[in-house]
């Protein structure tokens, strides 16, 4: 839509009417319904142009069938096209209501009149805006020349008749019936559409507008809110322009097609003005649940235009809010009785409340469920109404009172007169009869329903007029009615005693304290403070305040104060002082009770605050029942008051008072009803059976009154105390019933005569019984040890004669056995002598003083628990008898070579215990064992690593080199080896084609295949490298006869020209230019950047191992040292040594020089896309080669020289010290060489792991190799085609660098000329030998990894041929098939393949020409090369070339690669061979470091972030060549589907409609 209008006179009654229709909410967009106070306000939706981005239905619109139209420009027309189905050339409805700007205009445009688009046809445009909305103006803006006549419609509801609005017309008469200058006169109809020509002229010819506002020309609008009418007017849910008449220049009657496509109906805008209709209730239109639109309603309201009022709210009629009120709904007076009500107008005109309520909850009526229903009541207004429930007998009315109560007819009562009132019972219509119950044995009155009364715990009868068994003392104020019996549990009959009258104990303090004390915590009792009347307590503490404690008056038998009350009086100064509670404890029988009171003043009227002594007291902690709390009170042993006055002294006790009873002296007193006269049974005594009578006893001896009586058991022997039971004995009979005899006497008390016990006949008069069937006596209690019937003898462990049987009176004493006997079993040792009769434990002696035969141990030990143990002596190992052993120690005789102390196992160094010859010595070889020990059974000896055999004498299969150290692993390859056992000096036996110390190698002409892990022949053609190494081998021969001709003083024989002959070396190079190429100019570059890295890093481990031996020549000096100095004849020998020395010296200095030098040299490398020959790189390689391996040979020497004098300066050593230093010393050394051996022994350990590792780390390198290989030499083809482009800027290359070589060829001649000048000199000449052989050794290194890669190359080479052998015929097929296609199938599908082969050239030539001119020759142009291999397959896939030409040639270069790398290969790998033969075992930790850092730096060149990348675009060109294969593919399947679609459609054709000929050409 327009973003900017252009203002004219004709709008500014549009806004004057706005003015007018919202003059209540200018500048409010959402105004709130609500305003600052929460009041109602008149509010609105937000005024919005409502038909933005709403769909137009349009009748017509152009380019439904593409056409021409012209637009009016003046003079000319400017034509254009308009086509519905293209998006920039379509002009449909949604361009009505769309945002544009005017410099951009959109536009809806109609078929032209060449369509026949005239009156009387119209064009309609409807606008839906889902809901009722209130329009304020309605503007159009058309692209061409406003309409000569066209209408705006209405509809206010849907599905409802168009209803007039505006019309426009320059013939408003003759179009629409109308006069064109109509206006509307006050109290004329408002809702009449008006005519009008303003807007009708032809011009402007593009931008006019045409404004309409819905209240210009009505009188009602300034009054719009009291105007219904004016309210229906603006309302509309649907808008209609008809478009009737176009404006012509009236030259269309000519019919000239042109001018007839200049006449069409076009609007750039349609804007409608508005708000949504909410009736001033809402401030905004949501979404409704139905996905409508509806207004977000207040004021209680509801409906899609807020147009009703909520079902609750309906206490006055709906009406629209205005500005002067907002006329909200109110709400219903139900006084929350209920939730629904309805309009009731005639209420509303009578009360002004017009909401009626129904369905009143809680029993209410009214129109606002203001009162209860007739026969309910409530007590508040706010309370549901209750039923009065009013019981028709007993009530006057069935209406209630306001509080529910009903009135009651006589003698009935309760709210609902429902039941009879207290003393009466049984309502019925006659009324309640009354009760006629005993008010001191009942409970309130009787049962309203049949007259029953209610009894007292301990009253019975119908009347509740006597005592239940076991009650007496019927009282009023007992709340049981009756007290219980006490009479000590001993009766259930008893009744009030006539001899009692009422007595008081009373202390009230008018003279002294009355001996009250006071007590405290802890039982202190102080004095109490006395004032005539009162008396109180001084605290102890804060925390213990005391306790006011009652004389000896107020304890012991208070029994007669059961149920009687105890009156306690504080006084204070005034009322507020007295204490709020206090706290009396009472003491007896074992029982404390406790009860917490609350005191009353003085002049108090309710004398029954004051505690009642029995069972019911609620104050009582804790509850006693009535026996317990009698037997309390009959013996109260304490009675406390606490000291409620407290620290403060606020209040005093002023009198107590303690009910009880005493006989009575008067005979007309009154009687204490509440003491008791039990009725006792037979055995019992006393007013409350609290005796025994005569003849009886206490059932629990001691048990007091509350125990039964029995009768008493004396026998006849005394009579018995009535409380203990305890009888006073004769006859010589004791016990609490004579039932025994005295000690010392026996008999049968029981018998009840005088003569029942007699004097025992035992010593000293002990006790004695007798057996009643033989009547004998026997002594119970003889003196310690003693025994029998009469005590005559000793018992079971004792000895002697107590009687003097046998003579001499002797006592019974325990035996002596040394704790070696049971004491429970029976004659355990002799009864006169005291001899032990029943050793244990193995034991023997009189006293079992020592251990039997065949034991040992000490048999007097007092703590051990196994005194005498077995001696177990070995039947093997013993000489003589197998019990015999020495009696203390257990040794046993052992035989020779035997020990241990039962003789049961060899001596160290012996085994194969035999019986009767003792054990044979070991037969360990003391070369192959660890020690001369063997197993004590089998005589198997504990052998070294890698030894076996019983005695340890031979190596185990698979080592070999027996010595001292045991046996090494021959660690033969399982591949290589004919066997696993290698020979004695640790080479294995090869099978053809392997060789090397392990067989881990192949011969020369063989070739490692990784298939079946065997070395297979190579082909013929490896014979030009072979030739090559063989000139090689016969250069370093002849160095190795120049260096023979100086002798081991450095003496020079002969001096060759080395400066030539390293020049001849160039110059050789240079010759074997014309040799075949390098299989990969990748795998070049890689294998000189390690090869440089290689060594850099050997160089630096020749330092450290320089280093290390410059320090055992320093400690080799120090000895020679402290030799010389004991003899002067060694003098010769030092300087030798020195002399070495400063030369190991000299050769350090030059080692770090060359190092550091080497370390910044660079080796140029160009790699050139065709295959070149060996080049000027090889060549420098070889040089380096020889030179390095010279050097190592020249510091070979230097340390064998070294070895050599430090052998000869021990030799002499030797010679002449033969003092105790000297044998330290050769110790010593012998040590260290030990140790340096075992050291070695370590190494090669290491070694031999170390290269199983590292054959690991190849196989997981050919892997990724493999991958690397594929990279560079899939499309081998291609790298062809490329490198005869760039022939001549390889040639360029190459010759940089020729010329790159001369300059390092040039630079090493003064390197030459310094190395000459030191070979001239003799001691360096060693020196510099033995850097070369350093040289050689590090270049062999290089040649490892050289032979490496040509491996893996030459495998993925053969992985890469099967790999095309495999997929091409796949392709191939592909490719006839496509070739055999029907040649009218043809003409569909090439032009489409060459299509899409030509996209695919043109987006993939970019990548090709940037990959062609990039410098970095390998990644660059392998991906490039790879791109373009798509493109050609694509090419050949679309116009079916033939593939068997580009596959021959592919072959064919395969298996040239192939046998070029195989010749590669065994060329390295013979001159590995050859260079590998004079290399020292002392050396492999350096060649382990070097092959670590090689395959470090291998992995690191594989793994790198470069060729990652590389490797993965490729991947990614794969996968989009298969994926438009798989496209191709599809194409060609549709394409057989339609021709077999074709083919049934030709059959199921009539006969008649083709040819014979033609229907069979279509089959």
């Amino acid at each position: 839509m327009d973003a900017l209008y252009v203002v004219n006179p004709s709008l500014l009654t549009l806004v004057l009417s706005l003015h007018l229709h919202f003059y209540l909410l200018v500048g409010a967009a959402m105004d709130s319904c609500y305003d600052e106070g929460g009041i109602p306000s008149h509010c609105m939706p937000k005024f919005e142009n409502i038909a933005f981005n709403r769909t137009v239905e349009a009748s017509n619109v152009c380019g439904s069938t593409p056409e021409d139209y012209c637009m009016q420009t003046g003079s000319t027309r400017s034509c254009h096209y308009c086509d519905a189905s293209d998006p920039e050339l379509s002009h449909n409805a949604s361009l009505l209501t769309d945002f544009h700007r005017n410099e951009e205009p959109t536009w809806w445009q109609s078929q032209s009149m060449f369509y026949g688009i005239q009156y009387p046809k119209s064009v309609n445009l409807t606008l839906h805006l889902g809901k009722a909305f209130e329009i304020t103006y309605i503007r159009l803006k058309f692209y061409t020349s406003r309409p000569e006549s066209f209408a705006i419609y209405k509809r206010t509801e849907e599905g409802g008749p168009w209803l007039p609005y505006q019309y426009y017309s320059a013939s408003c008469k003759k179009t629409y019936g109308k006069d064109a200058k109509g206006f509307i006169r006050p109290g004329e109809e408002e809702k009449t559409a008006l005519c009008t020509d303003e807007f009708s002229d032809i011009s402007p010819l593009t931008g006019g507008n045409v404004a309409f506002s819905t209240l210009e020309g009505r009188p009602s609008a300034y009054n719009f809110d009291q105007s219904l009418f004016l309210q229906e007017w603006v309302t509309a849910t649907d808008l209609l322009i008809s478009l009737d008449r176009l404006n012509t220049f009236g030259d269309e009657f000519f019919k000239d097609a042109k001018v007839l496509r200049s006449y069409f109906y076009a609007i750039s805008d349609f804007s409608v003005g508005g708000r949504c209709k909410c009736n001033g209730h809402a401030s905004e239109c949501v979404e409704g649940e139905r996905g409508d639109l509806v207004c977000a309603c207040q004021h209680h309201t509801v409906g899609a235009d807020c147009q009703k009022c909520h079902p609750f709210y309906q206490d006055r009629p709906w009406a629209r809010a205005t500005g002067d009120s907002a006329n909200e709904c109110l709400k219903c007076n139900c006084n929350g009785r209920s939730d629904q009500c309805i309009f009731d107008m005639e209420q509303y005109r009578s009360t002004g409340s017009g909401g009626r309520c129904v369905d009143c909850r809680d029993n209410t009526d009214g129109a606002h469920c203001e009162h209860c229903k007739a026969n309910h009541y409530r007590v508040a207004p706010e309370d549901p109404c209750l039923a009065c429930n009013c019981n028709i007998n007993g009530s006057v009315s069935l209406q209630c009172n306001a509080e529910g109560r009903c009135v009651c007819r006589p003698g009935v009562t309760g709210a609902k007169c429902n039941m009879c009132q207290d003393g009466f019972h049984s309502l019925g219509p006659s009324g309640c009869r009354p009760c006629e119950c005993h008010h001191s044995g009942s409970v309130g009155e009787c049962s309203p329903l049949d007259g029953q009364c209610f009894c007292k715990r301990n009253v019975e009868g119908h009347r509740c007029g006597r005592c239940k068994p076991g009650f007496f003392n019927l009282q009023l104020q007992n709340p049981a009615g009756c007290q219980p019996c006490f009479c000590f549990g001993h009766s259930l009959a008893c009744s009030s005693s006539n001899h009692y009258t009422p007595v008081n104990i009373t202390s009230d303090f008018i003279e002294d304290q009355d001996r009250w004390v006071g007590e405290f915590f802890g039982g202190e009792e102080y004095i109490l403070q006395w004032k005539e009347g009162e008396v109180y307590l001084l605290p102890l503490t804060e925390e213990d305040s005391g306790f006011y404690k009652a004389p000896d008056k107020f304890l012991g038998h208070q029994i007669y104060s059961y149920g009687q009350p105890l009156h306690i009086t504080f006084t204070s100064e005034t009322y507020d002082l007295l204490p709020n509670s206090l706290t009396v404890i009472l003491e007896g029988s074992g029982m404390t009770l406790s009860a917490d009171l609350y005191p009353k003043p003085i002049l108090h009227p309710d004398p029954s605050n004051s505690p009642i002594l029995h069972e019911y007291e609620t104050s009582f902690k804790p509850r006693l029942s009535a026996f317990e709390l009698q037997h309390l009170l009959y013996n109260l042993t304490a009675l406390k008051i606490s000291n409620a006055g407290g620290h403060n002294y606020t209040s005093q006790l002023a009198r107590v008072t303690l009910a009880s009873a005493s006989i009575s002296s008067r005979p007309l007193s009154l009687p204490a009803a509440w003491v008791e006269q039990c009725s006792c049974p037979l055995g019992f005594s006393g007013q409350f059976c609290e005796g025994c009578a005569p003849g009886f006893t206490r059932q629990e001896p001691g048990g007091g009154p509350l125990s039964a009586c029995v009768p008493c058991k004396c026998h006849q022997h005394g009579i018995c105390d009535p409380e203990t039971g305890v009888c006073e004995c004769s006859h010589f009979t004791t016990g609490m019933t004579c039932e025994h005899c005295l000690p010392g006497y026996y008999g049968n008390a029981l018998i009840g005569t005088p003569g029942d016990c007699q004097p025992c006949p035992c010593p000293d008069r002990s006790s004695c019984v007798q057996i009643a069937e033989t009547g004998q006596v026997v002594c119970t209690n003889c003196p310690a040890g003693q025994t029998g019937m009469r005590c005559q003898m000793c018992e079971d462990g004792y000895y002697g004669d107590p009687m003097g049987q046998s003579g001499t009176v002797r006592p019974c004493v325990r035996c002596n056995c040394n704790g070696n006997v049971d004491f429970n079993a029976v004659g355990i040792c002799d009864h006169f002598t005291g001899q032990c009769l029943k050793c244990m434990g193995h034991t023997e002696g009189d006293h079992c003083q020592r251990c039997q035969r065949g034991f040992y141990g000490n048999a007097l030990e007092q703590t051990s628990g196994q005194k005498c143990k077995p001696c177990s002596c070995s039947s093997a190992g013993t000489s003589g008898h197998v019990n015999e052993c020495h009696p203390q120690t257990g040794s046993c005789h052992c035989l020779s070579h035997v020990t241990g102390r039962d003789c049961s196992y060899c001596e160290v160094g012996f085994f194969n215990l035999q019986p009767g010859y003792g054990c044979e010595r070991c037969k360990c070889s003391p070369i192959g064992s660890t020690s001369q020990a063997c197993h004590p059974f089998t005589g198997e000896c504990v052998c070294r690593p890698g030894v076996e055999g019983t005695l340890c004498d031979s190596c185990r299969l698979g080592f070999f080199g027996f010595s001292s150290r045991g046996c090494r692993a021959c660690n033969c390859d399982p591949m290589g080896s004919v066997s696993m056992q290698c020979h004695g000096n640790g080479t294995c036996q090869c099978r053809q084609g392997f060789v090397g110390y392990k067989c881990d190698k192949c011969e020369v002409n063989y070739f490692h295949n990784r298939a079946n892990h065997q070395c297979e022949e190579c082909p013929v053609c490896y014979s030009l490298v072979k030739k090559q190494a063989e000139k090689l081998q016969t250069r370093l021969q002849d160095l190795e006869k120049l260096l023979s001709h100086f002798d081991c003083r450095g003496r020079l024989g002969r001096q060759p020209n080395l400066q030539q002959y390293h020049m001849a070396g160039f110059y050789q190079h240079d010759q074997l230019r014309g040799e075949d190429s390098l299989p990969n100019a990748l795998e070049d570059f890689l294998a000189f950047q390690e090869a440089r890295e290689a060594f850099i890093k050997q160089f630096s481990s020749l330092e450290a191992a320089t280093g290390t031996l410059s320090a055992q020549l320093h400690g080799l000096t120090f000895t020679l040292n402290c030799s010389i100095s004991r003899s002067k004849s060694l003098y010769k020998n030092r300087l030798f040594v020195f002399i070495i020395l400063d030369t190991f010296l000299y050769l350090l200095t030059m080692l770090v020089f060359h190092s550091y030098q080497f370390s910044f040299q660079i080796f140029p490398f160009e790699t050139t896309s065709t295959p070149n020959k060996w080049n000027l790189m090889v060549n420098e390689s070889q040089v380096l080669m020889e030179s390095h391996r010279e050097m190592a040979d020249l510091i070979e020497a230097v340390a064998t020289r070294a070895l050599q004098a430090s052998k000869q300066t021990f030799s002499l050593l030797m010679d002449l010290l033969r003092d105790n230093s000297t044998e330290e010393y050769i110790r010593n050394l012998t040590e260290q060489i030990a140790q340096m051996q075992q050291q070695k022994e370590n190494l090669t350990l290491q070694l031999n792991e170390t290269a199983a590792k590292q054959q690991a780390l190849l196989e997981e390198d050919a892997v990724l190799s493999l991958t690397l290989n594929n990279i560079t030499s899939s499309f081998h083809q291609l790298l062809l085609t490329d490198g005869r482009k760039s022939s001549e800027g390889g040639q360029t290359k190459f010759n940089q660098t020729s010329e790159s070589n001369d300059t390092t060829e040039v630079r090493l001649q003064p390197e030459s000329k310094v190395i000459f000048s030191l070979l001239t000199e003799e001691p360096l000449f060693v020196l510099f030998r033995t850097f070369l052989k350093a040289q050689a050794q590090d270049l062999k290194v290089v040649a490892l990894s050289s032979v490496v890669t040509g491996k893996e190359v030459e495998s993925e080479t053969i992985s890469l041929y099967r790999h095309m052998v495999e997929e091409w015929p796949h392709l191939q097929a592909q490719t006839k098939a496509a070739v055999k296609k029907e040649k009218h199938l043809k003409e569909k599908v090439l032009p489409d393949a060459r299509r899409k082969a030509s996209q695919v050239k043109k987006s993939l030539q970019p990548a090709v020409e940037n990959a062609s001119l990039s410098n970095n020759a390998t990644k660059e142009q392998t991906l490039s090369r790879q791109m373009c291999s798509f493109i050609v397959l694509l090419q050949t896939v679309s116009f079916h070339a033939q593939p068997e030409v580009s596959l021959t040639s592919i072959k064919e270069d395969v298996e040239a690669a192939k046998l070029q790398l195989e010749a590669y290969s065994t060329a390295l790998t013979e001159l590995i061979s050859k260079i590998d033969g004079s290399v020292p075992l002392e050396r492999f930790d350096r060649i382990l470091n070097e092959t670590a850092r090689r395959l470090s730096m291998l992995r690191g060149s594989v793994e790198s972030p470069a060729l990652s990348s590389k490797i993965q675009k490729l991947h990614a060109a794969a996968k989009e060549q298969k994926s438009r294969l798989s496209l191709i593919e599809q194409d060609i399947q549709e394409i057989r589907e339609e021709r077999d679609s074709l083919r049934d459609i030709a059959l199921n054709l009539p006969q008649s409609y083709f040819t014979t000929t033609e229907r069979s050409r279509l089959l």
